[in-house]
């Protein structure tokens, strides 16, 4: 089969541009992405006809002009009105060899098959410009006096959107993917999903799909589907390959149409055996330490992101047994923990983390976990919790391990009551892992070396990029962390002189590895790249 040839070529030989604009129109795409299409109809070089017109051309297909788009009735009622809008497809005429059917996009081609099984007849596929099609539709489906929130929800629910949906968010499931984002642009729309903490971009449906499949997105989340100007948060449940997973949905109003981001919340993803988290044995016994302590603080550090609510969880299941009562209040819950009371945050209705930790102390824990510590009230009341009994659990923002403590004073927590109260802290971060299946050795380039503060040239892993991690070279994550536990001098040292680069100085005198001084051994251990230790730690 011979190629189908390039659109530029087709709107210069249709005489509606020169070959200049199509260069300057390439030299765009090149920059900034985008169909070589869309930036000459936003340039107003060509018309919306024109562009049609070309696409029809470069596929082979009848175009189709508005004038021409007089649908018979039984066409139409072969197609019901939400899978015509969310197709841009409009049934025109039966004959004996099938239902002709004009499409307003020809990435919509893959489809056919779709439309076939749902209209019961071969479909001969012409072409329209999208505006001619969305006008000719709603004339068309006029009869049917439906609102236009009702047909978007027709169109969330009709069989090959609902199928399309899925077979996004199972592949993000499947790809181990923390997030799936949704985003409409103007005559554009984009798939995204984070695996590893990284973005990747995977094949989008047809922009003129965008609508259909968020409002898809939103019946599942029982959302406002009229509701398209403001903000909205919801929740899904599916089950993929027999095992439940929940998906915290937000949607934003943007130029384009309403973007959508979907965080996964897959229990399998949830490792909750510290021995799995990337701990050396020692370290594992430390921290170890400070979940069985009877009462104190125990902070985990570290950047959003960085896995310090899987470390928390962890050290909860650790101790979960029936004589510790443990109490949680988190924003929001993500995971649900057998045999914990979890509460949530909502700060719109005044239920806030300080509100809710009073509440607590009410009922009697052993031991509770605080999701963050973000304002002096807070703190206050962890440090109350923890002199009067209680283990506390929380995460902080900070850099590293000595950092937490100068991040407590700022927030009013006294220097004598720190050293009173504080156990131990854990500062860590997530490192992505080389792929096992192209990973090879390489020697770093000379400035990554200075980075890293390395002398001389060394050996080390990375990957190529192929298919199983997605072409990053990457593929799953590991922990390293930087533990603090306080003693004696330490404490001491809070009243003396509680500033950072001075804890920092006595905790590595008593042998404290740095989040740097991890990394560098599991890149020499070839578990994962230099340059990843690079970014994710700080020389000190």
């Amino acid at each position: 089969m011979s190629e189908r040839p390039l659109l530029g070529k087709v709107l210069v030989d249709m005489g509606v541009v020169g070959m200049g604009q199509v260069q300057a129109a390439l030299a765009e795409q090149r920059r900034s992405g985008g169909r070589i299409g869309s930036i000459l109809l936003a340039k107003g070089a060509i018309t919306e006809d024109d562009l049609s017109r070309a696409l029809a051309a470069q596929q082979g297909l009848e175009w189709l002009p508005a004038s021409r788009l007089d649908p018979a009735p039984d066409a139409v009622a072969l197609l019901d009105a939400g899978t015509a809008r969310a197709f841009g497809a409009l049934p025109l005429e039966v004959a004996d060899d099938g239902l002709t059917v004009a499409l307003a996009d020809p990435e919509t081609l893959p489809l056919l098959g779709d439309l076939e099984t749902l209209t019961g007849r071969r479909v001969r596929p012409v072409l329209a410009s999208p505006s001619a099609i969305e006008a000719a539709v709603e004339r068309a489906y006029l009869q049917q006096e439906e609102s236009r929130a009702e047909l978007e929800q027709e169109a969330g629910e009709a069989a090959p959107i609902v199928r399309l949906l899925e077979s996004i968010l199972t592949r993000a499931v499947r790809d181990r993917a923390s997030d799936v984002h949704l985003e409409p642009y103007l005559g554009e729309f984009r798939i995204r999903m984070r695996a590893d903490g990284v973005l990747y971009e995977v094949d989008a449906p047809p922009p003129h799909l965008a609508t259909a499949i968020v409002s898809r997105v939103k019946v599942l989340a029982d959302l406002d589907i009229s509701e398209t100007r403001m903000p909205q948060d919801g929740r899904i449940e599916m089950t993929v390959d027999g095992h439940r997973v929940d998906l915290r949905v937000s949607t934003v109003p943007t130029q384009g149409g309403e973007s959508v981001v979907l965080r996964v919340l897959d229990r399998r993803n949830l490792q909750l055996d510290l021995t799995q988290l990337g701990l050396e044995p020692e370290e594992l016994e430390q921290i170890d330490r400070f979940a069985r302590r009877p009462h104190g603080i125990v902070l985990v550090t570290g950047p959003t992101g960085s896995g310090k609510t899987t470390t928390l969880y962890s050290l909860l299941s650790r101790i979960n047994d029936p004589e510790r009562k443990i109490l949680t209040v988190e924003d929001p819950v993500e995971y649900d923990l057998d045999g914990i009371v979890q509460v949530p945050v909502n700060d719109e209705i005044g239920v806030t983390y300080a509100r809710v930790l009073r509440t607590m102390l009410r009922q009697d824990p052993d031991v509770i976990l605080v999701g963050e510590i973000r304002d002096p009230e807070t703190a206050q009341i962890a440090v109350e919790a923890a002199l009067t009994g209680h283990l506390v659990l929380s995460t902080l923002h900070t850099n590293d391990a000595p950092s937490t403590v100068t991040r407590m004073i700022d927030l009013g927590v006294e220097p004598f009551l720190l050293a009173a109260t504080i156990e131990g802290i854990a500062a860590q971060r997530l490192l992505r892992t080389v792929c096992t299946e192209c990973g090879e050795d390489y020697v770093p380039e000379d400035e990554w070396l200075r980075k890293a503060g390395l002398e001389g040239p060394e050996t080390f892993r990375r990957g190529r990029g192929c298919e199983h991690c997605h072409f990053t070279g990457y593929r799953g994550r590991i922990a390293i962390y930087e533990i603090l536990e306080m003693d004696e001098a330490l404490k001491e040292q809070f009243l003396r002189n509680p500033s950072t680069l001075a804890l920092r100085d006595l905790a590595r005198e008593r042998k404290m590895r740095t989040l740097r001084e991890r990394g560098l051994a599991l890149a020499r251990a070839g578990r994962t790249t230099l340059e990843e230790v690079v970014r994710n730690t700080q020389a000190q």
